[in-house]
């Protein structure tokens, strides 16, 4: 029976909130996380496990560590992990460990202090455009027939980052393979940005999906031989309106294949998703999400000016987004300039007068200066922005 493994952490409020102030609350939550023993390095797989654990319940609490904590309480003390997210773990217990079946399942126990929103550009949520993931070697997805895996792993970044992302929000995926690292990524994020009305282009390259096998000792013939596959894969985030890389990254992790190598996988399934190969693709693009999410978080919410007409403007952005009525934004346009060696620089013109939103829409809003001041020259395809 090919084994099943969930990720996905089952987090309790175990405690009314510890202590409340007009900025901040603590309180105490639990939490589970999973990982696979490969290569029978126990250590990695608890370490993983355990981050795994603190990283749920960071997302669930709403918080946010930039730096390197070091945990002293109970049986983690002396160790340290990086966890980022927008606020503080005060403690970290870990309550229960358990090796089964060549998994690991830690327990912890966290006591989060969430903090306030520190940015307005957070309140909004930001639009992000994509495609189908390439798989950069497209012979290795001959194992398992897996050719379809891009569109899948697109599909499912998609599912998770719209759920458990408040400001983000992939609201458009082009139904094709496009192969980002061998054409001009840049000028390509522009048009798709153009095109779909997002303020973000998400290229996405899966590097390395091979597999090893590696036959058993004499003593443990019976078990057959082992198979773990790879899965790296290259995440970029640019801004649409200036072609300007944001973020990149490359994650990279390895899990076991449970599938016969002359079988064709159906990736789409229940059963993958739940494999171990699966769930190790899920937890890697929760991490993705993390990272996008601190990144992105307080960069400037931007939209698009559609029209011009009255001394009003109506923008992209609207209810769905959480704009609101009496909400002040900046107009601009962006201008491209080469420099006497090539160098190709982006300015940024900003207008002289604040926008207030006026009447708010599902999808658009209209806005006019604060003043009731004429707004000169201003054109479709203009830039408004909440810092």
């Amino acid at each position: 029976m090919q084994k099943q493994l969930s990720y996905t952490t089952r987090l309790t409020l175990v405690l009314c909130l510890l202590c409340i102030s007009t900025f901040s609350q603590s309180a105490w939550f639990s939490a589970s996380g999973q990982a696979v023993i490969v290569a029978g390095d126990r250590e990695q797989a608890r370490q993983q496990a355990t981050e795994e654990a603190i990283r749920q319940a960071l997302l669930f609490a709403g918080a946010s560590v930039t730096s390197v904590q070091q945990i002293t309480n109970g049986l983690l003390m002396n160790e340290q992990l990086e966890v980022r997210a927008a606020g503080e773990v005060s403690s970290v217990e870990l309550i229960d460990e358990v090796y089964h079946n060549g998994v690991v399942t830690v327990s912890i126990r966290a006591d989060i202090f969430a903090q306030d929103t520190q940015c307005s550009a957070a309140d909004y949520t930001k639009r992000i455009a994509t495609t189908y993931f390439p798989i950069r070697y497209e012979g290795q997805a001959a194992n398992g027939q897996v050719h379809k895996l891009g569109k899948e792993v697109a599909l499912k970044f998609q599912g998770l980052l719209n759920k458990l992302s408040p400001a983000l929000n992939v609201s458009h995926i082009e139904p094709y393979v496009f192969d980002w690292h061998l054409s001009d990524a840049s000028k390509e994020a522009k048009f798709l940005a153009g095109k779909t009305n997002t303020q973000y282009v998400l290229t996405v390259t899966i590097d390395d999906i091979s597999v090893k096998r590696q036959r058993p000792a004499a003593f443990d013939f019976y078990k057959g031989v082992q198979q773990t596959r790879a899965f790296d894969y290259s995440v970029n985030l640019i801004n649409g309106a200036t072609g300007e890389q944001l973020f990149s990254q490359t994650y990279r992790s390895q899990a076991q294949w449970d599938f016969d190598s002359r079988a064709k996988v159906d990736v789409g399934s229940s059963e993958f998703w739940k494999s171990v190969y699966g769930q190790n693709i899920v937890k890697n693009i929760q991490k993705s999400i993390a990272d996008l999410e601190q990144l992105a978080n307080c960069e400037p919410t931007m939209g698009r000016v559609l029209a011009v007409a009255n001394n009003q403007l109506q923008i992209n952005l609207g209810r769905n987004h959480k704009v609101q009525t009496g909400d002040q934004l900046t107009l601009f346009n962006v201008k491209q300039i080469n420099d006497s060696f090539g160098q190709e620089y982006h300015q940024f013109i900003l207008h002289p007068t604040p926008l207030v939103v006026r009447q708010v829409f599902n999808n658009t809003a209209t806005l006019s200066s604060v003043d009731n001041s004429y707004l000169g020259d201003v054109q479709p395809n203009d830039y408004v922005a909440r810092q």
